[in-house]
């Protein structure tokens, strides 16, 4: 059993504890060691549900289940199960089941005991292993890559600096990309690297290019620079949710799936490349992050 399903086996006991009580979302997620963004995936692709449908279906088959078998009131039920109100809560009813609550009550229907929703630890270890951002392993011809470039502090460190530095360079860059040389493909890239120079005042510092890639033999002028990527092997992870996360796919990508994997780091730069799915960098935001692997 991975941690990650350890994580989610934990955060059911909580919500199984928490039926009639608060229970806010970003704390289940504090309390399984996630952001509340990256646990909402972890937990969805072990169990298909997000965090807030799984409670809510949760707490309707238990109040449900209390229609069925005592005589208390419609609205103290729903209070006890947390729905601000009569209404909100037969509304949310008769989305799960078909019906009000009071027909229920009437009809004596029982259907929902074939779909209880909650995932007891022998149900969620018979789901099929999901592992969070599983990246496609992809093979890249060689980039001639062609941009502007600056120095930064990466998501890992603890002075990083990237939130401010990298996307000020994109601003720079993308004015200037109608007066460069035909793109070859669609995607705005970024390259990270140590220095070329070998000159860094602080062992963290990394080189960023932001780019577009061009013909093998474009000549740059300054402040403009050429780099010149291998051809090779990539893991691609697909980030989703607002730049201010990318730390964490970040810190997957490197602290848990490679040390897992049959790969290594291949010491040619990172990439990440954006198109049309990036967006404005928000909740929305979605790319591509590349990171050069070859077999152990």
């Amino acid at each position: 059993m991975t941690h990650y399903r350890q994580a989610v086996l934990r955060s059911l006991d909580v919500i199984e504890q928490h039926l009639k009580c608060p229970l806010a979302l970003h704390a289940l997620a504090r309390r399984a060691g996630f952001s509340l963004w990256h646990f909402h995936r972890v937990f969805t692709e072990h169990t298909g549900d997000t965090l807030g449908c799984y409670l809510r279906k949760r707490r309707l088959t238990a109040a449900a289940e209390e229609l069925a078998r005592t005589d208390r009131t419609v609205l103290a039920i729903a209070l006890d199960y947390q729905f601000e109100s009569h209404e909100a809560f037969t509304r949310a009813f008769k989305v799960a089941f078909g019906s009000t609550p009071r027909e229920f009550r009437r009809t004596g229907q029982l259907a929902w005991l074939r779909t209880r929703p909650e995932l007891t630890p022998a149900r969620l270890q018979a789901l099929p292993v999901r592992t969070t951002m599983k990246p496609a392993l992809i093979e890249l011809p060689a980039l001639h890559l062609l941009g502007l470039s600056v120095r930064f502090m990466p998501p890992m460190s603890p002075t990083a600096d990237n939130l401010q530095v990298i996307p000020d360079l994109y601003h720079r860059f993308c004015p200037l990309i109608p007066t460069l040389p035909p793109m070859l493909d669609k995607f705005i890239y970024g390259a990270a690297r140590y220095p070329a120079d070998g000159d860094r005042p602080q062992p963290d510092e990394r080189e960023y290019l932001a780019s577009i890639r061009v013909s093998p033999g474009t000549k740059a002028k300054p402040p403009l620079s050429v780099w010149k990527i291998p051809a090779g092997t990539y893991a691609c992870f697909t980030h989703r949710g607002p730049m201010a996360q990318f730390g964490e796919t970040m810190n997957y990508a490197f602290g848990t799936w490679l040390p897992r994997s049959k790969y290594t780091h291949a010491d040619t730069p990172n990439l990440d490349r954006q198109d049309e799915r990036f967006g404005d960098g928000g909740k929305e935001c979605e790319f591509d992050f590349l990171m050069p692997v070859r077999p152990k």
